[in-house]
């Protein structure tokens, strides 16, 4: 059975992780793709973070992936990784399958994203993976993430003009 709601959303274009886990609201800025949440110095790749245009860019050993395709996914805690929170697409978004995976949202590095979410703040990642595992153990439905690309596309377009 598909979940009916979705409890967080992540704008591509605005930056924004938004919604609420079990009545928790979260708030935060958060980058995805071309290395965005990098803490090297000019590492992240402008023309691929945060670009709703690149979505469908697998990373390869010239450059990082795009961000995270818009899909609706299934939150759950990382099966290795500690203060990872996997996001599984739903089977709804069946286009997107096999096309590109392994994403999670994630505290910054220096490496950063390659389609995985990145926010600014860390004590957001640890607060949604306390919150989805909280619903782990309990055996309840897993959190739900909506990805959407909304708002000024200006940029983008100049961008993709210049390519």
């Amino acid at each position: 059975m598909l979940p009916t709601r979705t409890d967080l959303l992540y704008n591509i274009v605005e930056q924004t992780l938004v919604g609420a886990i079990d009545g928790v609201p979260i708030t935060a800025q958060a980058g995805s793709g071309g290395r965005a949440g990098s803490k090297t110095k000019g590492a992240v790749n402008m023309f691929l973070a945060n670009n709703p245009y690149a979505t469908s860019v697998k990373k390869t050993a010239a450059h990082p992936g795009g961000p995270l395709p818009r899909a609706r996914y299934k939150l759950t805690t990382h099966e290795s990784r500690d203060l990872w929170i996997r996001l599984t697409p739903l089977e709804e978004d069946g286009a997107m399958l096999g096309k590109r995976d392994g994403f999670a949202i994630h505290g910054r590095g220096s490496w950063g994203s390659d389609g995985c979410i990145v926010p600014t703040d860390f004590t957001v990642v640890q607060l949604i993976h306390r919150l989805v595992k909280a619903r782990e153990s309990a055996g309840k439905e897993a959190p739900t993430l909506e990805v959407v690309a909304a708002g000024d596309f200006a940029p983008f377009d100049r961008m993709n003009r210049i390519a």
